[in-house]
């Protein structure tokens, strides 16, 4: 059993994505007991619902009040500020760690544990990354600044005493990024693609020892279950980033005729209710489309799974790995109904069907021939 000091802003009890890679891998490590500084999501995200089973082995926990996504410079600070509170108290309550964990959600956890890993606290450090540390959810450049500030102080000494360059530049993911070349013993990322992205950037092209510490890995997915009957169902996520994508496919299910519609049945599976419930307000879909609370609940996945292929990163053509619902469809035996630009690699990926972005007619095509096609033969997959 090894005493795990996790810093992660996304974490049960609450429902994300995001939440339920860190649990994932603290249960697949052995981690016993946990300590965790975690956000207090309560306004934005649901309770999750079952429980990660790593709740068993959660010994403190702390909450910190901060803005859903950090990325300025003073935002990040603050957050580091309250963790560090938080670790410094449990330490003097005697708390000792064997080693450290940053979890998956943006840069604020991961400055937070290379700050506690340079005063001494955690001897080594497991940086658990799915994005890009340089790009918003939405594919925007993340162009925020550090300040010449005591934090930027701490951050030099801390790379020094790592034998790590200070980056070129002063953007904030930069120097996040160069923290976790010089502190973690371990980089954990969900895909190859991801791996060659983060390894060929600025930061960390010219550190070739440091792919030696790149883990890839990805968590079992939850468990799903088809549908059975005499309606096709669709299921998918929808959120604030992935409306716009889902905007044309919404279109075309809107232009389905009364028969159409009554043999093709749409759910989606969101934590944010409000905005998903105007977009269909649009379309005049309120009563045709079915909107679950998306808490974590092992689901009716349906006879087939819409994923979105997330926003391409600006610059780049596409983002380097695959949705994570799209493992989470296969592992569960579900046919994938794949839309994705026609540039991204995810068009050669093997699905069901591929629908291009911004192409009402090409979904409204697709959606006529499932809803005139015979019943489709299904299994159970999962509970």
């Amino acid at each position: 059993m090894t005493a795990t000091l996790a810093i992660s802003r996304a974490f049960s009890p609450w429902a994300a994505p995001a939440a339920r890679a860190a649990a994932a891998w603290l249960a697949a490590t052995g981690a016993d007991p946990v300590d965790v500084v975690r956000a207090d999501l309560d306004a934005v995200l649901p309770r999750a619902r079952p429980r990660p089973e790593i709740d068993g082995v959660v010994r403190h926990t702390a909450s910190v009040l901060a803005p859903h996504d950090p990325v300025r410079w003073t935002d990040l600070g603050t957050y580091a500020d309250s963790a560090l509170r938080a670790a410094h108290a449990w330490q003097a309550a005697g708390a000792v760690w064997g080693t450290g964990y940053s979890g998956p959600a943006g840069l604020a956890d991961h400055l937070s544990l290379a700050l506690l890993r340079a005063e001494g606290l955690v001897p080594t450090w497991t940086a658990q990354v799915s994005d890009l540390p340089t790009h918003a959810a939405d594919g925007r450049r993340l162009l925020d600044t550090v300040e010449d500030d005591a934090l930027l102080t701490r951050c030099r000494r801390a790379l020094a005493a790592w034998a790590v360059p200070e980056p070129a530049t002063d953007l904030v993911a930069h120097w996040v990024l160069a923290l976790i070349a010089g502190g973690a013993g371990r980089i954990v990322v969900d895909s190859d693609d991801l791996a060659a992205a983060l390894l060929s950037g600025p930061v960390w092209r010219d550190l070739p020892a440091l792919a030696d510490r790149v883990v890839v890995w990805a968590a079992a997915p939850v468990p799903m279950r088809q549908s059975l009957g005499d309606v096709v169902r669709i299921t998918g996520r929808a959120d604030a980033v992935s409306l716009p994508l889902l905007d044309p496919v919404l279109r075309a299910y809107a232009l389905l005729t009364g028969d159409e519609r009554g043999r093709l049945r749409l759910a989606l599976r969101t934590t944010e209710g409000g905005l998903v419930a105007a977009s269909l307000r649009r379309h005049g879909l309120e009563d045709a489309v079915d909107v679950l609370v998306d808490d974590g609940t092992p689901c009716v996945a349906g006879d087939f799974a819409l994923i979105l292929d997330r926003p391409g990163p600006e610059g780049q053509p596409c983002f380097p790995g695959p949705p994570a619902d799209l493992a989470e469809a296969e592992a569960g035996g579900i046919p994938v109904i794949l839309v994705a630009p026609q540039d991204s690699v995810r068009t050669r990926h093997p699905a069901a069907h591929h629908l291009p972005t911004e192409h009402v007619s090409a979904a409204r095509a697709l959606f006529s021939r499932l809803a005139a096609a015979p019943s489709p033969v299904v299994a159970t997959a999962g509970g």
